[in-house]
């Protein structure tokens, strides 16, 4: 997921693409919730800061809203403007740093924000730049996952420990989930709101679609954690759990926030 950080320099793009293509997909997922929690209307306008391969902008130009994205990657501006333009609607794009917007003071009724602040040096920086360009009054809707909150079941829970240690270990911001509303208070936000949606894995194969076990072990082997004979042997119970259904995970997969420029 590291790769998000730098779309441009990833050697397929398209995987990246086709990831956001699959988590749109689902009917109830988070980004519907962040959606439904942006008070906007016909002719209000939205920025989308890290609008990735445009899905949301199109479904609010779809709604009548004036949707603005930004994004640091060419690759997914491009995707974006693609998008938008295969189904004859505006695409207002560009490329810019979400620590330095170029739009004036209270230009936007809301914006949104997703799974952009866990990759970013300074997620207070963007959250500053977001407020500024909000009216006052306006909208700020954050969706982060929380990979600090990873936990697995195992017989040997400093082995297990050690392993959920180095879950997102390589992203930026890894417990930028639970940072939200004490970021968002500091910014200056009011009315902040959180929600939490708990994902719980019963298959290592499930988890296998969001989180590397092995790749996970091997990092904690890397950095002292553990031997790789007590690795193997925690993959092997895990193995195991899951094909007699006693393996248990858990994940606080995105963390929903919405405040209110004051």
């Amino acid at each position: 997921m590291s790769t998000f950080s730098d779309v441009d320099a990833s050697p397929r793009p398209q995987d990246l693409i086709d990831y956001l293509d699959q988590a749109h997909s689902g009917l109830h997922s988070p980004k519907q919730r962040l959606r439904q929690g942006l008070p906007v209307g016909p002719g209000d306008r939205v920025l989308d800061l890290g609008c990735g391969a445009g899905h949301e902008l199109a479904h609010l130009e779809e709604d009548g809203i004036l949707a603005v994205g930004i994004d640091t990657s060419a690759v997914m501006l491009h995707a974006s403007r693609s998008r938008l333009t295969d189904q004859d609607l505006p695409a207002r794009l560009a490329r810019a740093d979400g620590a330095r917007l170029p739009f004036r003071d209270g230009a936007f009724d809301a914006c949104r924000i997703e799974r952009v602040l866990q990759h970013v040096a300074d997620p207070a920086a963007v959250l500053a730049e977001a407020r500024r360009v909000l009216r006052p009054g306006g909208t700020l809707g954050v969706s982060e996952p929380d990979w600090a909150s990873f936990t697995l079941a195992s017989a040997d829970p400093e082995a297990a420990a050690a392993v959920t240690d180095q879950v997102g270990a390589q992203i930026a911001q890894r417990a930028i989930g639970r940072q939200l509303r004490r970021l968002l208070v500091d910014a200056g936000f009011g009315s902040v709101r959180i929600e939490v949606e708990l994902a719980v894995y019963r298959t290592l194969e499930e988890l296998d679609l969001v989180i590397s076990l092995r790749r996970a072990a091997e990092r904690a082997c890397a950095a002292g954690q553990l031997t790789e004979r007590r690795a193997a042997e925690l993959i092997a119970e895990q193995r195991d759990l899951s094909q007699r259904g006693g393996f248990h995970a858990t994940l606080n997969r995105s963390v929903l926030a919405w405040a209110v420029q004051v």
